[in-house]
């Protein structure tokens, strides 16, 4: 299973602003604006007193969302609902005044003492902020533990380009429990500059990527009649790419996923069928003669014409489910050709 994602959400919870003015109503439309449509309706949203940090609902939901009214800080949050124990000790720890650091430390000890369970893996949060001088859109995928070279992401900041609405996927903390990877967008694209010619074709492979990843990435073909793969650049980094394919589409990779694109190309080059092709990718994967695809490997596929997505990322979040993860499943394919955020 995989999610088109683009694009995610931090989560940083303070106390929220005594708003006498907002009606519940439009303190609730406020809170989950920030989702992808189809979730909306059924998340909860909650606030916090903020004498004592106790729990107040402003609306019960019915999925696994729960969101929070825009606080002092200017931002709104929506998370898993997984993380509420967390969110209500961390509202308790500030009602008495505690300290960012000393709230963090009990939040870990509770977690090692087994009283609030580990947040689990690769779950979505999203966060909104009204203003042009912060990134309005941010959604992150939390990955404990990832790196660059498990996920083939960047860690350069894409903040600045995500302010002109150009941002692209980067992590922070790699290699830490606290590992994520910030998707941005800001604000919704009106003009799209995104192309896929260059003046070679090395360079024409790497358009997809992050600027910062270009210059190290293999890039790469195969022979159409063997199969073979041939190198026209060897890269230092932790991506490869392909010149654009008879398709139209440009797509950059991981390099852990390489052994499964070399067995399909051969695959391809003997005529197999594509249900020929799955079943012996599934098949190596199971013998051990090929690597399954890790949780939380990207991709990036570029596409030169307006009648398709020009610039998409895919996630591959194996054996995730909506719930787990805290994402929709409804395709943003149409919002996406009009230059809106892609959430599916």
């Amino acid at each position: 299973m995989h999610r088109l994602i683009g694009l995610g959400a931090a989560l940083i919870l303070s106390s929220p602003v005594a708003s006498f003015a907002q009606t519940p109503s439009a303190k609730i439309d406020e809170a989950t604006e920030v989702l992808p449509a189809d979730l909306r309706a059924g998340a909860t949203v909650v606030t916090y007193d903020t004498a004592t940090g106790a729990r107040i609902v402003l609306r019960q939901g019915t999925n696994f969302i729960e969101c929070q009214p825009r606080m002092e800080d200017g931002f709104t949050r929506c998370y898993n609902k997984a993380l509420a124990p967390r969110r209500d000790l961390e509202a308790k720890l500030r009602a008495e005044k505690k300290t960012d650091a000393e709230v963090t430390a009990a939040v870990q000890a509770a977690i090692k003492a087994g009283t609030l369970a580990p947040p689990p893996k690769a779950m979505m949060s999203y966060r909104g902020y009204d203003k042009r001088d912060r990134i309005q859109r941010l959604w992150v995928m939390s990955m404990p533990g990832a790196t660059p070279e498990t996920t083939g992401v960047s860690t350069g900041s894409q903040r600045d380009d995500a302010l002109e609405g150009r941002g692209l996927p980067w992590m922070m903390l790699a290699g830490t429990p606290g590992a994520h990877v910030m998707i941005p967008i800001n604000p919704a694209v009106k003009e799209t500059k995104i192309t896929d010619v260059a003046p070679d074709r090395i360079s024409q492979a790497t358009l997809p990527l992050p600027e910062d990843v270009r210059a190290g990435a293999t890039v790469y073909e195969y022979d159409k009649a063997t199969g073979a793969r041939k190198i026209l650049r060897e890269g230092t980094n932790a991506v490869e790419c392909m010149p654009k394919g008879d398709d139209g589409f440009t797509w950059c990779y991981s390099k852990v996923t390489a052994p499964r694109r070399d067995l399909r190309a051969k695959l391809v080059a003997e005529k197999k069928s594509d249900k020929e092709i799955a079943e012996a990718l599934e098949n190596a994967t199971k013998s051990g003669q090929i690597p399954a695809t890790p949780f939380g490997t990207w991709s990036y596929r570029l596409y030169g014409k307006k009648d398709r997505i020009q610039l998409l990322w895919v996630m591959s979040v194996p054996g995730a489910t909506p719930e787990s993860i805290g994402v929709s499943e409804g395709s943003q394919r149409d919002e996406a050709l009009k230059g809106q955020v892609c959430r599916g």
